[in-house]
């Protein structure tokens, strides 16, 4: 019977898979300007910042980018690459990769704009890292962006097995750092609906762009990483899983 109905719908062009289905109930068919609200939502206006007040406090240097490279080059350069040096990741570094790629650039009682665009200035992505091999010292570490600091979560257990979180990539154990990017959903989907769920995987990529052209300027090697198990992640990051889960890694590295 189920396969009946599958040749059926494909018959009449009809969604079969669970994509398929998730894009067709989140299109936009027309805009009704009836159901918009007279007074827009103070929780739709709102900039919300997720903070860890008890925990450590990092502070990180001042951002700043400073290279020689052409335009053109540093999106030439951009590419995957799993491969990185034993040296260990700098706090500079971190600092002006991190800020330029998730940070606030202007804060104001009005706006918190970034350096990526987000539907409806909304703001849903969380950035948490792991630093396995840099400046930070071994560990779990959520980045305050209002403030430009980051919440040490706590320090990295020796029998952490990142080919378990990220199988299929080996490599994985030779990275010094993983960033992890998360979304709390009802910050987007409160406005949008489910079609706010599509808005927040499209910023995800926007974000995952800067890391990128960040890691050109750098000289630091990054592979984004969409192969991961998500409950061993959220696990890691004490999230569960609905109202905040794993939308996207980072590995990233020293050249060799």
């Amino acid at each position: 019977m189920k396969n009946i109905d599958l040749f059926v719908n494909k018959l009449l062009n009809q969604p079969i898979s669970l994509s398929e289905k998730f894009h067709s109930k989140t299109k936009i068919n027309e805009i009704n300007k009836k159901n918009k609200p007279k007074l827009i939502p103070e929780s739709w206006k709102t900039v919300y910042y997720k903070g860890y007040i008890r925990l450590e406090k990092v502070d990180l240097p001042a951002p700043k980018i400073e290279t020689q490279k052409k335009i053109a080059d540093i999106f030439n350069e951009r590419k995957s690459e799993r491969k990185f040096s034993n040296k260990s990741i700098n706090k500079k570094l971190i600092s002006t990769l991190i800020y330029y790629s998730a940070g606030v650039k202007e804060l104001t009682l009005k706006t918190a704009s970034r350096f990526y665009p987000s539907a409806g200035g909304r703001y849903p992505l969380e950035t948490y890292l792991i630093s396995i091999n840099t400046q930070l010292g071994k560990g779990i570490f959520h980045y305050y962006p209002k403030s430009h600091y980051l919440e040490r979560l706590s320090r990295l257990s020796n029998n952490l097995d990142l080919k378990k979180i990220f199988p299929n990539n080996d490599w994985i154990i030779q990275a010094p750092l993983i960033i992890i990017v998360t979304a709390l959903f009802k910050r987007t989907t409160i406005k949008y609906g489910d079609r706010g769920y599509r808005n927040i995987l499209i910023e995800a990529g926007h974000m995952g762009q800067n890391i990128y052209l960040l890691s050109s300027i750098l000289n630091l090697n990054c592979c984004a990483l969409g192969g991961f198990i998500d409950d061993k992640i959220n696990f890691l990051l004490d999230l569960d899983g609905v109202e905040e889960s794993v939308v996207y890694a980072f590995a990233l590295g020293n050249k060799i």
